[in-house]
């Protein structure tokens, strides 16, 4: 990787939890997760709670891999004499970070009001974004209610793998809850939408012919734009076989495979979308991203976790689990830079994951 391109996501070191099993909530209990992201981001999720005593999860750092050992020691030192800002929100779930980080102003949960009746059946109980200008980086986490319930590993993998556009693949996931179309543009599309039908048809009269009304979004200069408009520069509603849609504009992806990653009591499915667009000039000029990043590509990662083992099925002595989801999006090196990357090699370096042992 060309130094001064730099993609914290890649260097996951380290994901801890800690947990208890839950009959009902008691306010004494609570289950702990910490993610640092390569010394970078550190994410304690609190107030899962469970039933059982509370754990304690150790400031001993252990090694992560035996090539890597002595470098993640380095690393471990160095986070602990860095100052951290902390993020919450309002169910006392806290976000360590270090001061590149910023939260952004309060935002609504998702999904917006004109992609809820399109998106997949999930309740978000929480979320906060975060960005790190420096790293031209974003963040988004979030608890949500459990959607994948009746299912297994196999279906999760089948439904995040298939095709864009059919409004439960991975993409579709990002493009309703983490990266959707700037307000204005969905106001904009819809009304376009409203029109055509109406034109379309009486009102006391169905819209008899299938209807595609694309709209394209003016982006704003914001990280939070650059990746909406990286994953879909638009979006598109329908009618079709007398029902109505809302879908992104997809560019394409390369959809890694599913990882499965069990950390101390939890169970995290990690799922990437490698853009396939390269940035131009006039793209890295609009969002004022460094000249060297013409023809890099943005990147998306997706983590669904919750405690193990992963409820697909509903437990009555574990009721209401919530999930945890973590969404990010970075800018990776493209294929006409000098150092393409490694779909895979890449893939197993961001899992790369150290445990910290309870005490």
């Amino acid at each position: 990787m060309d130094e001064g391109i730099v993609h914290p996501f890649r260097g996951i070191r380290s994901i801890a939890a800690m947990s208890c099993a839950s009959n009902g909530m008691a306010a004494n209990e609570m289950r702990k997760v910490r993610m640092t992201l390569d010394g970078i981001v550190r994410m304690t999720l609190l107030g899962f709670l469970v039933s059982g005593a509370a754990a304690q999860v150790s400031a001993q750092s252990p090694p992560l891999l035996a090539d890597g050992a002595e470098q993640s020691s380095r690393s471990s030192q160095a986070q602990s004499q860095v100052e951290l800002n902390r993020f919450s929100l309002l169910s006392g779930t806290s976000i360590d970070v270090v001061p590149d980080w910023i939260e952004r102003e309060q935002m609504p949960l998702p999904p917006s009001p004109r992609l809820a009746p399109f998106a997949p059946r999930v309740t978000f109980l929480e979320f906060s974004a975060l960005e790190n200008p420096r790293m031209h980086s974003v963040l988004r986490i979030a608890t949500t209610t459990n959607s994948f319930l009746g299912g297994d590993e196999v279906a999760l993998d089948t439904q995040m793998h298939s095709v864009e556009g059919s409004g439960n693949s991975l993409v579709d996931y990002l493009f309703y809850f983490f990266f959707s179309p700037p307000r204005d543009c969905l106001d904009g599309g819809s009304e376009a939408f409203r029109k055509a039908k109406s034109q379309a048809g009486t009102p006391d009269q169905a819209v008899s012919s299938d209807l595609n009304i694309p709209t394209y979004c003016k982006h704003a200069p914001t990280l939070a734009d650059f990746y909406s408009r990286e994953l879909s520069p638009g979006i598109t509603f329908q009618f079709t076989n007398g029902a109505e849609r809302a879908s992104g504009i997809y560019p394409e992806f390369y959809l890694a495979p599913m990882e499965k990653v069990e950390a101390n009591g939890l169970t995290f499915y990690v799922f990437e979308a490698q853009g396939r667009r390269e940035l131009d000039l006039a793209t890295v000029d609009h969002f004022n991203l460094p000249d060297e990043l013409q023809g890099a590509q943005a990147d998306f990662f997706l983590a669904i976790g919750a405690p193990s083992p992963f409820p697909f099925v509903l437990d009555r002595q574990r009721k209401n689990v919530p999930l945890i989801e973590v969404a990010y999006g970075g800018i990776g090196l493209g294929p006409s830079m000098r150092r393409p990357v490694d779909v895979k090699t890449h893939f197993r370096f961001v899992l790369s994951v150290s445990l910290f042992p309870f005490s």
